[in-house]
């Protein structure tokens, strides 16, 4: 038998060695985890996945649907067209906007829910593979950002959905980042602050932050319950803080501009519940979910230029939120999923994944749209129109309600009007989050010195020269709606009580609505002066004996003629509106004023405007 020479004996031991000491270095990849058994609040949540939103017999039904469909076509297809814009982007970048990571946030939900929907709609490799690098990129970085906590809330929710709705076809190796990613840069971080204002707060911040946290923590139900467990139940008890402004009609206080942001929320969150657990866990039967999918079409004018208030962006107009289509479903109320279908085809909108799995035909058995409509709440809005389905029609929303809310302005009792497609009297919506002390509310307040914000800017009178009363508040004392001469009366004692006793606003749609009449009274307690105003962006010219024209410079063929009824003898004059930066600058905006000096006892001041063709 051969021997080993020594030579050879100290190469084999020293190779040996050397073998030994580098596999030690290699790390073990940790085990993948296993599904637990689910239970207590867990135990009737779907087991595999997709469970959020997405189901597998859904997205057949559209596949069919699809084929004798072409509405649904279309949306299909603008949907894989928005993938193919997608895949071929550059990957995220964690870059701060001010203080917050919100618009990568939110560009990484659109990514998530485009690429994942059109990889499982056609099993094409790109998509999944821009998805999963999209998807990854997010996870790499160093944090969410969660000083400004909606950008996580938003990028877990986006990182979610691919994760459960591409789940399947996903690596290990792929599942395992996604997954610490979500847990690491979401849902620890919502653990440590459970006690933050956000989770009970009344403003759009409760939606999002806790609908987030509901479809994040149900994505990884199986793998991580403590999560859900914990978490989701007190998530839905948070909601109840904020849902209850929907009552009782369903207008959302922060503006319609706003209630896209936080019923889509809403709705994100009882879709979850709904695919996850089979009920919304009662969500849908708080007083005014019912009626709020109609809120954006009676608060939009024939146009879908939105009634402006609270900080809406300047010129906001109706989407094609995937929630009408949601709402409309949930609620069994045609009427709703149609303004989707009229929003999209009137605007040329791209339609979102949501809309395709929630999608419903058009209906043509629908009950008939009052033409007026008055909204009660938190803030209380009233609407005119002449007729639906008529973009020349007139329309005219006022508002009432609250000046110390999230998101306020100083404008109660401001209006908006349109006709002919124009918008003759405009508001001119949000100046930049990030100026100093813009949050910064209440009497005396740094947010009330911004022209867009203050009193001086909104389409309401003014008394002293001052602005409204910071806290305010002005309710509806009188409204005769869906006649021949509706009209409807606001209380704004309060906003001017330094220097009337009684003040009121009255709007009136007359003359077999074809003119808006605006009746303003007050019981002044000191001399002071009495001011009335309206914001335009088309040319004023001023004519003697208290009357003035409105010319639109695009469609030249329609003018606003404005008149004086009372007080007999006043005079129009036209003052600027432009501001300095860093506010925005608002060109070729001006204001149509009647300024009354020395005024005392019982004024009333009386404005008709009469659109013309």
């Amino acid at each position: 038998m051969s021997t080993i020479s020594y030579p050879c004996k100290r190469w084999y031991s020293l190779t040996l060695l050397a073998l030994l000491s580098f596999f030690s270095c290699i790390k073990t990849p940790a085990p993948a985890p296993q599904p637990v058994e689910l239970t207590g609040w867990l135990s009737d949540v779907k087991k595999n996945h997709p469970r959020l939103i997405l189901q597998e017999n859904r997205l057949e039904e559209i596949k069919q649907l699809r084929k004798t469909d072409p509405l649904l076509d279309q949306y299909i297809n603008a949907c894989l067209s928005r993938a193919n814009t997608y895949a071929t982007k550059p990957l995220l970048e964690r870059v701060l906007t001010g203080p917050r990571l919100l618009s990568v946030s939110r560009e990484l939900l659109i990514r998530s829910y485009c690429l994942s929907f059109a990889y499982r709609f056609t099993r094409d490799e790109k998509y999944l593979s821009a998805a999963v690098n999209n998807l990854k990129a997010v996870c790499a970085f160093s944090d969410w950002n969660p000083s400004h906590f909606l950008d996580v809330a938003e990028m877990l929710h986006g990182v979610a959905i691919g994760y459960d709705w591409l789940y399947q076809d996903l690596s290990k190796a792929d599942r395992e980042i996604l997954r610490e990613g979500m847990k690491k840069h979401g849902l620890n971080e919502y653990q440590k602050r459970g006690g933050e204002w956000w989770n009970k707060a009344e403003n759009n911040w409760n939606q999002v932050c806790n609908a987030g946290l509901i479809v994040g923590a149900l994505a990884l139900a199986e793998t991580d319950p403590t999560y859900a467990q914990e978490l989701v139940p007190k998530a839905i008890s948070n909601l109840s803080v904020a849902l209850k402004n929907y009552a009782p009609d369903g207008l959302w206080y922060e503006g319609p501009a706003y209630w896209s942001y936080a019923t889509e929320y809403l709705c994100y969150g009882m879709a979850a519940l709904q695919t996850a657990k089979g009920n919304m866990q009662g969500l849908e039967q708080y007083p005014g979910l019912r009626e709020t999918g109609l809120v954006p079409m009676i608060c939009a004018s024939p146009n879908y230029s939105f009634l402006n208030f609270a900080d809406a962006g300047e010129n906001s107009r109706s989407d094609a939120s995937p929630a009408f289509l949601f709402l409309a479903k949930t609620y069994n109320n045609p009427n709703i999923s149609n303004y989707y279908h009229e929003v999209i085809k009137a605007r040329n909108l791209l339609a979102h994944p949501l809309a395709v799995l929630w999608y419903q035909a058009p209906n043509s058995t629908t009950t008939a749209r009052t033409l007026d409509q008055y909204f009660r709440g938190k803030v209380e809005v009233v609407t005119f129109r002449s007729a639906w389905n008529d973009p020349n029609a007139l329309w005219l929303g006022i508002k009432g309600g609250v000046n110390g809310s999230e998101h306020s302005h100083l404008d109660l009792g401001n209006f908006e009007l349109e006709a002919g497609g124009v918008r003759w009297a405009k508001d001119l919506g949000s100046d930049d989050y990030n100026l100093p002390g813009y949050w910064t509310m209440g009497v005396g307040g740094k947010r009330w010195t911004y022209y867009r914000l203050n009193s001086f800017s909104h389409n309401v009178p003014l008394l002293g020269n001052q602005n409204q009363y910071e806290l305010a508040t002005a309710k509806f004392i009188q409204t005769d709606l869906n006649q021949a001469n509706p009209s409807a009366t606001l209380d704004l004692t309060d906003a001017y009580r330094n220097f009337s006793s009684k003040s009121t606003r009255k709007v009136s749609l007359i003359n077999k609505r074809s003119a808006f009449l605006i009746e303003d009274e007050f019981i002044l307690t000191k001399n002071t002066e009495v001011a009335w105003g309206m914001m335009t962006a088309n040319s004023i010219e001023v004519q003697k004996g208290g009357k003035a024209i409105l010319r639109n410079a695009t469609i030249t063929t329609r003018t606003l003629e404005v008149e004086v009824v009372s007080p007999q003898g006043a005079e129009f004059s036209v003052e600027s509106a432009v501001q300095k930066a860093p506010e925005k600058l608002n060109t070729g905006h001006s204001r149509l004023m009647i300024r009354l000096p020395n005024q005392t006892g019982n004024i009333k001041v009386i404005v008709k405007l009469t659109p013309k063709s």
